[in-house]
């Protein structure tokens, strides 16, 4: 059976692209897609897949998914697209930021060094917002 991502149940985790990116935000991407998959709970359709910035923004139906944002707006052309408009749920020093739309649709989880991303990617889990974000995204199915 070929496999097909839904726009209603796939959740689109967007890392940048170069050496930096990959290195340092690619790994917790996969940490995040692992602990999405497990709040799927075994549900059909319901997944996470790790892409680049570039791929989603050259993608037509991109704007449709779900999409979370790892990394700051200098490594992930994503992220710099949406931070502005998304509200700062979890700061600290200006040094973390977890920001998230309203109704869940994008988030950016990033920090101005890799330990604050790392931070920034752990709050979000243990804060209940990535709760929040799968309830709107899979709500919609």
């Amino acid at each position: 059976m070929p496999r097909y991502f839904d726009l209603r149940s796939t959740v689109l985790i967007v890392v940048g692209h170069g050496l930096l990116p990959e290195e340092e935000d690619r790994p917790l991407a996969y940490d995040l897609k692992r602990e999405i998959t497990a709040r799927a709970g075994g549900a059909e359709g319901r997944t996470a897949v790790v892409v680049t910035d570039v791929w989603l923004l050259s993608q037509e139906l991109g704007e449709f998914f779900p999409a979370i944002a790892i990394g700051g707006p200098a490594v992930n052309e994503f992220t710099e697209e949406i931070y502005g408009d998304l509200p700062v749920l979890v700061t600290r020093d200006q040094e973390v930021f977890v920001q998230m739309a309203p109704e869940g649709k994008r988030a950016a989880l990033w920090g101005m060094h890799e330990a604050g991303t790392r931070e920034a990617v752990e709050s979000f889990q243990r804060d209940g917002l990535l709760e929040r974000f799968l309830d709107f995204a899979w709500r919609r199915e």
